[in-house]
């Protein structure tokens, strides 16, 4: 029970639902790139604008199937939370089950008719309510969860909402919503101060949540030392690239290795840290020299770094490693207290972007083998002042 009257209700109910689930969609529309969680999520809170919207049209007689309308939202808004679980975790987010049913739902409503009013199906809605959210709440804080702090407090609100519904639904079945228990503890007063916990609750745990996972992901994509992509990172842009040219049997790409020459000679002569920080500064030249749409990589398991070219263009391919050969030179690093030039190996292969790493590796087998050549002919390491 609360003291809120149903005026103050009406007005505070949709006011704060839009500006939040606005704050939340306007936060991953600002993102370059989402994936299916942030989809998922953002589903939740259109559909809870949608509720809103509809709820507030079903106060007009004639609008009656705005009940139906709305009642399905709210099973959707809370049917996508566990989807973006789902997926989150990294399974199947199955929208088509949660879509299935928020469906019946809106049946449940409509066979009613207009003559049982905003209570149209409400068990059916009830129902469906509380089980989402609790299967949600299974999914963010079960032990096959990714889990974090703001995971579990998101987990928490679904909880408390699934439990809320879950007895509002048996107070409803068993007397009915003109029942005093119905009315007194589980009117529109109280549920909508749930929702409002929810919903707010819910927004800022997904931003924050989001938020940091995303900046994780990018430190898995991304080397933050030099800025070039890691493995992963080269693997998922490629994956993207040749989505956009028909599949990746389809799409023949062209790989540049570059190989330092002589590694064992810069760890030689300054530990461990010499051929990384090689590797470094080669990659952040090949950043800095690369033409538009290539792609440079890093690879811990290799003394070098990949460039994918957009386009098989010798010409291009050319310029490119002139620049980059003459920005070698123009540009060496200091290490133990000298100034270093890099002499670097260089191998092309091409191939079809499913085969990725097999033409990486054919491509370092050539620049393996130029390195090799060269080595014979003085020191790989060139010192200036």
């Amino acid at each position: 029970m609360t003291g809120l009257d149903p005026t103050t209700v009406l007005v505070v109910s949709p006011v704060v639902i839009v500006v939040v689930g606005s704050l939340f969609v306007l936060e991953m529309w600002r993102r370059d790139r989402t994936d299916v969680v942030d989809r998922c999520w953002t589903l939740t809170f259109v559909a809870a604008v949608v509720t809103t919207f509809a709820y507030l049209a079903a106060s007009s007689p004639a609008l009656w199937w705005a009940v139906p309308l709305g009642n399905a939202a709210f099973v959707v808004s809370l049917g996508s939370i566990w989807s973006g679980a789902r997926a989150r975790s990294g399974h199947d987010p199955a929208l088509g089950v949660v879509g299935a049913s928020a469906a019946l739902v809106a049946l449940a409503a409509i066979v009613a008719g207009p003559d049982a009013g905003p209570w149209a199906g409400a068990l059916a809605y009830l129902v469906g309510v509380a089980a989402w959210s609790v299967l949600a709440a299974v999914a963010l804080l079960g032990p096959g969860s990714a889990g974090a702090r703001e995971a579990r407090a998101l987990g928490a609100a679904c909880a408390v909402a699934g439990s809320y519904y879950a007895v509002r639904a048996v107070v409803y079945a068993v007397g009915g919503p003109t029942s005093e228990p119905f009315v007194r503890w589980f009117g529109t007063a109280t549920t909508t101060l749930v929702n409002l916990v929810l919903i707010v609750v819910g927004a800022f745990a997904m931003i924050a949540l989001r938020t940091r996972e995303t900046a994780e992901l990018g430190d898995a994509l991304f080397d933050p030392s030099s800025g070039a992509r890691t493995r992963a990172g080269l693997e998922r842009a490629v994956a993207e690239r040749a989505a956009e040219h028909g599949g990746a049997g389809r799409w023949e790409l062209v790989v540049v290795a570059l190989e330092l020459r002589d590694v064992r000679a810069l760890r030689d002569a300054y530990g461990p840290p010499g051929p990384e920080r090689a590797r470094r500064h080669l990659a952040d030249v090949a950043l800095e020299t690369a033409p538009v749409g290539a792609l440079v990589a890093t690879d811990g398991r290799a003394p070098g770094v990949v460039v994918v070219l957009a386009e098989d263009d010798e010409v291009v391919r050319g310029l490119w490693l002139r620049a980059l050969r003459g920005r070698l030179v123009d540009r060496p690093f200091a290490l133990g207290g000298e100034v270093l030039g890099l002499d670097v190996g260089e191998g092309v292969a091409s191939g079809a972007a499913a085969e990725l790493w097999a033409t990486v590796e054919r491509a370092r087998t050539t620049a393996r083998g130029s390195r090799d050549g060269a080595a014979q002919h003085g020191d790989d390491v060139a010192r200036g002042s």
